[in-house]
């Protein structure tokens, strides 16, 4: 039970969240008999101080604003969260020490917490050729779940595994071994968009908004793409309603008695 200076300590937080991850996210922590925002404060905790150390140098005004708007461009759900005051103004202090806005970085560990190793694959292909993801996503998703639980007791290790570890501990050695980067990588903008069917729910078109650091020239190149797209569905619609206009105009008729 909480004691009185706890739940004193406690503050809301108002976030933006990508609407099928609070619904994924509450089965998930249904099922696993956990109270979401005091897990949440922990592992938010715990991820915010991993997030100063892996993103080195901060997000330039333009890769901040970028990542910004193409957050807001997703299907996004008000979600009050009951945390901790040293949490809050942990993550606070982090995103502007970092120039990240708050709710990608929200977004982005929620988007991880809930991913399915298919998931996880898809949105960190382009690391494949550098870390072997393939194999080291093997050993996420299967080992020997003894290697989790150092006590005899299981509650003992649940609460040491929940109070001492990143939930993304074995991710983060799986896929970047020595040069961690869960937060540094950006995501490709069509990421979660090739997802297999079934995760139909989770798919969007822009996967911009999850990222947490975006380098000036990743953001000029897909600037230009975007322009490049753009310039292209631009001309199509051009060309289809001129098809249109030209198939419903009427054909011109000879008068009666003409020659023919």
């Amino acid at each position: 039970m909480a004691t009185a200076k706890e739940e004193t300590n406690k503050t809301k937080v108002l976030v933006n969240v990508y609407e099928p991850l609070v619904t994924i996210m509450k089965h998930k922590m249904d099922a696993a008999c956990l109270k979401r925002d005091a897990y949440l404060d922990k592992a938010l905790r715990c991820e915010a101080e991993l997030l100063r150390e892996e993103i080195t140098t901060p997000n330039s005004e333009r890769a901040k604003t970028y990542i910004a708007d193409n957050l807001k461009q997703l299907r996004l759900k008000p979600l009050n969260l009951l945390l901790s005051q040293e949490t809050v103004e942990l993550i606070n202090d982090v995103c502007k020490e970092k120039n990240i806005p708050r709710d990608a970085f929200i977004n982005r560990f929620c988007l991880l917490l809930i991913a399915s190793d298919t998931v996880l694959a898809t949105l960190f292909s382009h690391e494949a050729s550098v870390t072997g993801l393939e194999y080291g996503l093997d050993g996420i998703c299967g080992g020997d779940l003894l290697d989790f639980f150092e006590h005899d007791n299981i509650l003992d290790s649940i609460e040491d595994l929940l109070n001492n570890s990143s939930p993304f501990f074995r991710l983060r050695h799986a896929i970047f071994d020595d040069s961690p980067k869960l937060y540094r990588s950006a995501f490709k903008k069509n990421a979660l968009n090739t997802l297999p069917n079934e995760y139909a729910f989770l798919k969007t078109d822009n996967s911009l908004g999850f990222n947490t650091f975006m380098a000036d020239d990743e953001v000029f190149e897909q600037e230009a793409l975007d322009k490049t797209i753009n310039a292209k569905v631009e001309v199509d619609k051009l060309l289809a309603f001129a098809k249109k206009e030209k198939k419903a105009r009427p054909a011109k008729t000879k008068p009666i008695g003409e020659a023919q």
